[in-house]
């Protein structure tokens, strides 16, 4: 096994653990509600961008200027092996080198990483990490099943590193592709995209899975701890288990106490508070803004239904069009 053992002790926490967001090469409207929502609970959000994004928040470090020798390690061996673009694949395994630059130029030790389509609800550092073991150098969100279809997937869009974790990551980053034990374990998984005809393939959620796939170290955000967990997804079901919790028009219903979200736990009979919401998809993004203002929170089904109805009804007029 390639994961490095790292033992670091877990200190008494005197100051709060900083909130980063990575975003690069746009700068989309739902970004201001991941950022805004987070500081709404947490006392430093940063935001890492590039030239585009740059004026979006004041506690901002630019990527743009910043070259890694350790990224272009990577991509000497890089194989692009997914049918999602190779531009976009690729932003997405290198923020975890960008937020490392960051970390050691920063000396940061700890520090919580958001997707930009994630809404906050607690204070990290308070609810959450708090609940992790004492040798934890990451958290990670990853559901029970893995082996169906080769999901193999751990997802980073609320994680928590350590510095020593992450290095530890992006050293595994650049050996999956010269290693063949690890290589093979990577073809394995394309090859099976493209021999079922199914979207996906090698992106930085396998990476992270493969990485942390045995390691105690490592936790798991997406199990219910202490009657709180993170959101996988709002438009599923599946948490860490299949069909977890309850759905209501294609979204986990959710009930909204005191401005926090909770939803209900069909494996466990009860109501388990969400720390976030998880946005994903484009339509889904959309909802975020139903999610930061209050007065908006209970229509937020009605907003999902009428964005996947006007998909559908775009995608069959396109469809109409190209059959004359």
């Amino acid at each position: 096994m390639y994961i490095k053992q790292l033992k670091t002790a877990k200190s008494m926490q005197t100051t709060e653990i900083p909130v980063t967001i990575i975003y690069l090469g746009a700068k989309p409207n739902f970004l201001n509600f991941a950022l805004k929502s987070a500081a709404n609970f947490n006392n430093t959000v940063v935001f890492i961008g590039d030239k585009t994004n740059k004026d979006l928040w004041s506690n901002y470090w630019d990527s743009t200027l910043k070259e890694s020798s350790k990224f272009q390690a990577f991509f000497k061996n890089y194989v692009h092996m997914s049918t999602t673009g190779e531009h976009y694949t690729l932003a997405g395994i290198q923020r975890f080198f960008y937020l490392e630059q960051w970390m050691q130029q920063e000396n940061i030790k700890k520090t919580f990483l958001l997707d930009g389509d994630i809404v906050t609800f607690t204070n990290y550092s308070e609810q959450l990490y708090s609940a992790f073991s004492n040798d934890c150098i990451a958290s990670l969100s990853t559901p029970e099943d893995q082996e169906s279809n080769f999901r193999w997937a751990s997802s980073p869009h609320l994680s928590y590193w350590t510095l020593e974790g992450l290095e530890d990551f992006t050293n595994f980053c650049i050996e999956a592709y010269s290693n063949k034990s690890i290589r093979d374990q990577l073809e394995a998984k394309w090859q099976w995209h493209l021999a079922n005809n199914k979207p996906g393939g090698i992106m930085d959620m396998t990476l992270l899975y493969l990485w942390s796939k045995g390691n105690s170290q490592v936790g798991n955000v997406a199990k219910v701890i202490n009657d709180t967990t993170v959101d996988h997804t709002i438009t599923s079901p599946t948490n860490y288990f299949r069909n977890e919790y309850r759905m209501q028009l294609g979204l986990k219903k959710i009930i909204f106490k005191n401005g926090i979200p909770y939803g209900y736990n069909q494996v466990l009979n009860k109501e388990i508070r969400f720390l976030c919401l998880h946005c994903q998809g484009t339509s889904a993004k959309d909802l975020m803004r139903f999610f930061y203002y209050k007065q908006l929170r209970n229509f937020y089904p009605i907003a999902n239904f009428v964005a996947i109805t006007q998909l559908q009804t775009k995608n069959f007029i396109k469809k109409l069009i190209r059959k004359k």
